[in-house]
């Protein structure tokens, strides 16, 4: 299925690299998740037990949740472009964070867990942003699209409060993103944008396993809500270049 993708997608590029239309980029920022354990923030990157204030201390340590990704956009117009990016982020939590409601905490679980994602997507500009324009450029966006992401299979032992890994399965998510970006040079965008996806599964954090009759009384059963799926957000800075030859309207 990911080999298939990327088929696609570099087929797709091929075709379209011959006009400075194209971007591509990083996305850098924190990731948060919503569901079952720990607290029901639907915006909060970076923060696990640690305090943002001394970020850099904890990036790359279990108390600091990330995201990072690669990003191409092909632009249609002024107002609407396609965007393929590649994402991989750490996410977690623990219901003995303060913020976390009263019975969670007194629950004590905890998890973290990788998501690896692939997605396809529409941007549209709420203002006319012309890629080829030499003069600064900046616009409101949103996106939408459908992504396939890889994650752990978690579950918890009976006993023990934070969740094992146990294997991997794929998924899929909707993003909603709303976003600001500026073109202050010729050949650079930069933007700040918040993603909120939407996934098809209530397992992210462990809550649902799916045990086989013979080791499922070593595990805990289900809990949490069944009311809805869980989400993980985004939030950071994407910086693209604008690549490809400029259009040429000479007269023959």
């Amino acid at each position: 299925m990911k080999r298939k993708i990327i088929h696609v997608i570099i087929l797709f590029i091929s075709m379209t690299v011959f006009s400075q239309n194209n971007e591509i980029g990083v996305f850098i920022g924190g990731s948060n998740y919503i569901g079952d354990v720990g607290p029901t923030t639907y915006i909060n990157p970076f923060k696990y037990n640690g305090s943002r204030l001394k970020l850099l201390e904890t990036i790359g340590t279990e108390t600091t949740f990330y995201s990072l990704g690669l990003i191409y956009r092909k632009n249609f117009n002024s107002r609407i472009s396609a965007r393929f990016k590649i994402n991989y982020a750490n996410i977690g939590s623990d219901d003995k964070m303060p913020s976390s409601d009263l019975y969670r905490q007194q629950r004590g679980k905890s998890f973290q867990n990788t998501i690896l994602e692939y997605g396809l997507g529409i941007d549209f500009n709420f203002i006319d942003f012309d890629v080829l324009d030499s003069s600064i450029q900046m616009t409101p966006y949103i996106n939408t699209g459908i992504s396939l992401f890889s994650s752990n299979l978690l579950r918890y032992k009976k006993g023990i409060s934070s969740a094992e890994k146990y294997g991997s399965f794929y998924n899929y998510s909707i993003p909603i993103t709303i976003g600001y970006k500026i073109k202050p040079f010729q050949s650079f965008i930069i933007g700040f944008e918040i993603t909120a996806n939407a996934t098809f599964t209530d397992n992210l954090d462990g809550n649902d396993p799916h045990e086989n009759a013979i080791i499922a009384p070593l595990y805990d059963e289900a809990f949490g809500s069944t009311l809805s799926n869980d989400w993980y957000v985004f939030s950071g800075i994407t910086l693209t270049y604008l690549f490809g030859n400029k259009k040429c309207y000479c007269p023959n």
